[in-house]
């Protein structure tokens, strides 16, 4: 007799304190475009915006105000950035992660970093201003 073969969940189960914890820290450390148009018309100064992106995207429109740092510049780049204020880094679009993994470079060497979801595109779908 075959034994049967038990298949695993793609879905891992987890408590929901885990959820909790982790939904939690991915609220604090993420913003969408309308909480960064708020941030900037409120107080410009809290944050600072980041953009991660080729030179070109750059070029071709941007974040009002925002600061260009391409992502591999980064390392050698980043005491160019204040410790002292919100560093929000944005990127193409939803599927981009080079804001993820700055946030995350930015983090880990004591910068309070956060990402923008949705990067430029999700900007401009919300008719934002686009600086050029």
């Amino acid at each position: 007799m075959a034994t049967a073969t038990r298949r695993r969940s793609a879905i891992r189960s987890v408590s929901p304190a885990q959820l909790a914890r982790y939904f939690e820290a991915k609220l604090s450390a993420e913003l969408g475009p309308h909480n960064v148009k708020r941030l900037m018309d409120e107080d410009p100064t809290q944050a600072v915006i980041l953009d991660v992106r080729s030179r070109q995207g750059y070029q071709e429109g941007r974040i009002p105000g925002a600061i260009h740092i391409p992502f591999e510049e980064l390392p050698t780049r980043m005491r160019e950035l204040p410790k002292n204020k919100a560093i929000v880094a944005y990127c193409w679009d939803v599927t981009c992660l080079l804001c993820t993994k700055a946030a995350y470079v930015l983090a880990s060497k004591g910068y309070r970093a956060k990402e923008m979801i949705g990067g430029i595109a999700s900007w401009k779908a919300a008719g934002f201003p686009i600086e050029r």
